[in-house]
């Protein structure tokens, strides 16, 4: 495929610490009305958090509100450390001093408000850019931030497919980072269960919402992950939808989702169906990402996942991920 790019090389950190147990309270009223309203709307039961920066000092509702921010800001550092580390010296000075761009995703756009800030260094870094990650990578040309909700990684690894194919740049570093801010979580969950239209009956099992920070290498250069990003397709093209996904796909071995409701109808060939945020927690943006460690770690070998992401609206994006096992072993 000409359109496919390499991820070669990637990390996510997710905070070491307990999941924590959503509780409204009458002092936030909109937000535990967007809470049961979100409950009502997919049919759990609760809601489990696990932040960056959480604190069993704190009050106990306030610790999931407003948990401290820096440690968030450290793990976006750490996961592009860990990145570059994980090259050759020949890898990462190549990448060093080649025609590099950085794309900074988030799902929330201008979130610092949300947080107990002081520093117009640190809100900047939240809202805008964060510069240090500029530097680390030796970013001289395109640098920008992406906002797309649950779709943003997916822009953005769609925007580097363009620059890499049209050799505009030799690589694309992507910077993602979710954060689960309760009020913005329970707001987009509500408002993705009313645009399913479909309620189940008995609520059952709780949410389970993981921050995660990642950071991703993409290039031209064979070697890691072949990945090859599909079309958004709007909901009110359910056909060509279905044709897209499924009657193109005789080669795909696994789909994955990032909800329970992005297959509802399941064709004979997507009989194997991973559902991501099940099995690893919810990570809004970054949620799409978990199909490269399961299939860097847990699928068996020549495994080809086409992962499924479907937005607040009813539409879905899609893209394939492999493993090229000749070049691997040779």
């Amino acid at each position: 495929m000409n359109d496919a790019i390499y991820l070669n090389a990637f990390a996510i950190i997710e905070p070491e610490d307990d999941f924590y147990i959503y509780s409204p309270g009458w002092l936030n009223v909109w937000e535990s009305h967007l809470y049961n309203q979100a409950l009502k709307e997919t049919a759990k039961c609760g809601w489990g958090f696990k932040r960056f920066g959480t604190s069993k000092a704190a009050y106990a509702q306030e610790m999931l509100r407003k948990p401290d921010y820096i440690h968030y800001i450290e793990a976006l550092e750490q996961a592009a450390e860990e990145v570059l580390q994980s090259l050759g010296a020949k890898e990462r000075m190549l990448l060093l001093k080649s025609r590099t761009a950085f794309l900074y995703v988030d799902a929330w756009g201008e979130s610092a408000i949300f947080e107990n800030i002081s520093s117009a260094l640190h809100t900047s870094t939240i809202d805008t850019l964060p510069k240090n990650l500029l530097k680390k990578f030796a970013i001289k040309d395109v640098s920008c931030k992406m906002r797309g909700e649950k779709l943003s990684l997916i822009a953005a690894m769609r925007c580097a497919q363009d620059y890499l194919c049209w050799d505009t740049f030799d690589f694309v570093v992507v910077c993602a980072a979710w954060r689960a801010i309760p009020l913005l979580v329970f707001s987009e969950a509500a408002l993705a269960g009313e645009a399913g239209k479909s309620r189940a009956q008995q609520r059952s099992g709780i949410h389970l919402s993981v921050e995660r920070a990642g950071c991703f290498i993409f290039s031209r250069r064979a070697g890691g992950i072949s990945v090859r990003c599909g079309n958004y397709l709007s909901w009110q093209d359910g056909t060509q939808t279905q044709r897209e996904l499924y009657e193109t796909a005789s080669d795909i071995d696994l789909f994955a989702q990032t909800d329970t409701t992005t297959l509802r109808r399941v064709p004979e060939q997507a009989a194997n169906v991973l559902d991501l945020s099940a099995m690893f927690g919810a990570s809004g943006c970054l949620t799409p990402a978990l199909s490269w460690e399961y299939l860097q770690h847990q699928a068996p070998g020549g495994t080809k996942i086409r992962t499924i992401v479907k937005d607040s609206f009813g539409g879905s994006a899609w893209f394939d991920s492999w493993i090229d096992t000749e070049r691997e072993g040779a």
